[in-house]
């Protein structure tokens, strides 16, 4: 087994020497991926183009060279009066060159940076560009922020302007910058109409900066501050390089065997992550952006299954929660439809399931089951594919574990589902299955120019492929470092003797012979029951939350005798099992036997691959956590923490006692 010479470093860890495949920390291009057009394949050509696919060393670069490529393009598409509008690329670059004119009559110069706090729309796209233009940083945060948070994160990048999504948000970070944030001197508003002074309108067309000159960023420069939102403290701010989110759009063209199939000059996405995460930015916003595609800009999530009629997307970049809840759907109506009805859509997913097993084994389905199952597709798969619009060819998932039930399902309707797995210290992704090689249960292989270790978390040995250890990434995705917290920063990079960095993402994982990785949860959350058992809680929360009836669940039991859980109940969905009349409450279902017996039920159900001590005793049902309750962060992980702090008198009481002790505080 290879051993690590442990050495004097300024992070404490461990120093590694190892052999990679991965391209020593280069920045994946497109020029190593020559040749690989299929036969047939319509290949554009352009001053910046290499085998059709568009070539760019920073964002800024993605940016200019898109709008010159694919001019008359759509790009942004925006609701309005129930339809989608759609910005050009050309339009795009006009908007871009305003709004580089607004930020330099603003005096940002190269390296200041740039606050915005709004949900995707082109303006913020268009306020991204320019600053990038002007080799200044953008430093993006959440609507659904609390002010507070605004402020310390201005006050920590030093925020020299600040741009507003609407009147109300502007009142309030105003109120919040007046009070305690000096460095911004300047706060404009998307919403605010022409003519008012703190209109990003006005500014707009009062400019004469139209023609401001450009200051081209290097790849090594700052792209972006992101603040990871957390589950425990205060937000730290993670510094992404160009040469960082560009090796991410490289990497993962590299996972098909043709790059022009990945993502298609006429794909259309339905954008509703939040660009002020890595995931929507790199992902979707500039990724889509680099191979010419469009996307419509989804209202909000309320809209999603209407704006996915509007839009019909081919590509969609989600979190597990939009496809469980189609999924979720779906087996409500097969509950609670008539028996004909119910016969057929049951037959139909399970048609769709053995076609799957076929197409995986290599064949087909032959005869009267392909018969029947192309009749079913059209009288009910096409239908729920229909919810995602019609013309979804493939969905992207990461954020959290997708559970290999919505996968599978996914599949059985004709929508392959491809789960990913990154941080936004990775710039995010690190692994990712492809539409030609998935392994459901796993996050894929590691993109190009990236490698993926287990390691022992007590001594960083590097650990036997398979075994279970702290998932570490090396490649040129990874973070500067976090900014203004270097002692943060040597907690999470060890710099190996060749000079590479590894970053200790903090998962347990394992990864296989096949190079699959599997996050098996979280480094922090694992906690030991009374017994001396260890539990890692997010898979015993992803399994139970399967059922249909659960919408959130957190589990907890350090240092108890057994587990026991809060449980966000889906009321509807219980009001409609249970034939159950009028206005119910949280505090009414936890009252009512009936609702208590199917729940206990639904646990022991799908409980059924978990160790017996694991699976939660006792539960108890509590109202949604929300960002406005600070039960979730704005990229909506549970601030685990946060619930059992607020509910340790209930989870007190389900042991019989009624304080949470402080061992189960430290482990939240």
């Amino acid at each position: 087994m290879l051993r690590i010479t442990k050495a004097a470093t300024r992070t404490g860890r461990g120093v590694l020497r190892l052999t990679t495949s991965a391209e020593g920390g280069r920045i994946p291009s497109s020029r190593h991926l020559s040749g690989l057009a299929a036969p047939g394949t319509v290949v554009e050509t352009g001053e910046h183009m290499v085998d059709g696919l568009l070539e760019f060393d920073t964002i800024h670069d993605v940016q200019a060279r898109a709008c010159a490529q694919w001019g008359d393009r759509d790009l942004f598409g925006t609701y309005d009066n129930g339809e989608f509008g759609w910005m050009t690329y050309a339009e795009f670059d006009e908007k871009v060159k305003l709004a580089r004119g607004v930020l330099t009559d603003l005096g940002i110069k190269e390296g200041d940076t740039v606050g915005v706090i709004s949900n995707n729309r082109w303006e913020w796209a268009a306020v991204a560009a320019a600053a990038y233009s002007l080799s200044a940083v953008m430093v993006p945060m959440y609507e659904a922020q609390l002010p507070s948070d605004w402020s310390y994160i201005l006050n920590d990048a030093g925020c020299k302007t600040l741009m507003c999504a609407n009147q109300d948000i502007y009142d309030r970070a105003s109120a919040e910058c007046t009070k305690s944030v000096p460095s911004v001197s300047s706060i404009l508003c998307f919403d605010a109409p022409a003519g008012e002074p703190h209109s990003f309108k006005t500014a707009m067309e009062a400019t004469e900066g139209g023609g401001a000159g450009i200051v081209a960023p290097g790849a090594a420069d700052l792209a972006n501050l992101i603040y990871t939102s957390g589950t425990t403290g205060k937000p730290k701010g993670v510094e992404l390089t160009h040469a960082n989110q560009i090796s991410n759009i490289y990497g993962t063209r590299q996972i098909v065997e043709n790059p022009l199939d990945f993502m298609r000059h006429d794909d259309r996405s339905l954008s509703f992550l939040p660009w002020a995460h890595s995931y929507g930015q790199t992902c979707e916003l500039w990724s889509l952006m680099a191979h010419g595609a469009g996307m419509g800009i989804c209202r909000g999530v309320p809209d999603i299954l209407e704006d996915l009629q509007l839009v019909k997307p081919s590509l969609l970049f989600s979190v597990p929660t939009l496809y469980k809840r189609v999924y979720d759907g779906v087996h409500n109506m097969i509950n609670e439809t008539n028996p004909i009805r119910r016969s057929l859509m049951k037959n139909a997913l399970a048609l769709g399931e053995a076609k799957v097993a076929a197409e995986n084994a290599g064949g087909s389905l032959g005869g009267f089951s392909a018969m029947k199952h192309n009749a079913l597709d059209g009288l009910v798969l096409s239908k729920v594919r229909d919810r995602f619009g019609g013309n979804l060819r493939v969905g992207f998932v990461a954020g959290a574990a997708c559970p290999p039930e919505i996968i599978g399902f996914m599949d059985n309707i004709g929508i392959p589902v491809c789960e990913g797995y990154g941080l936004t210290e990775t710039s995010p992704v690190v692994a990712i299955n492809s539409p030609e090689a998935r392994k459901i249960g796993s996050v894929g292989r590691a993109i190009g120019g990236v490698e993926v270790l287990a390691v022992d978390p007590g001594d960083n040995q590097p650990l036997p492929t398979g075994s279970e250890g702290e998932i570490c990434v090396i490649g040129p995705n990874i973070m500067k470092g976090y900014h203004n917290k270097p002692d943060a920063t040597d907690e999470v990079i060890s710099v190996l003797p060749d000079g590479r960095r590894m970053f200790h993402t903090g998962d347990l994982g394992t990864v296989g012979t096949d190079n699959f990785v599997k996050i098996t949860g979280r480094l922090k959350e694992q906690y030991k029951l009374e017994n001396g058992k260890y539990v890692v809680p997010t898979p015993v929360e992803e399994a139970i939350g399967m059922s249909r009836f659960i919408m959130q669940i957190v589990l907890c039991g350090a240092n108890r005798p057994y587990n026991v859980c809060l449980i966000v109940p889906d009321v509807d969905a219980l009001k409609n099992e249970l034939k159950l009349d009028g206005d119910i409450t949280v505090a009414d279902l936890q009252s009512n036997p009936d609702v208590l017996k199917l729940m206990e039920a639904e646990i022991q159900s799908n409980s059924k691959s978990l160790k017996k001590f694991e699976v939660p005793q006792k539960f108890h049902f509590v109202n949604p956590f929300t960002v406005e309750n600070q039960m979730l962060t704005p990229k909506m992980s549970v601030r685990r923490h946060v619930a059992i702090t607020t509910y340790c008198d209930e989870i007190g009481a389900m042991y019989g006692d009624s304080v949470v002790t402080d061992e189960e505080r430290a482990s939240a």
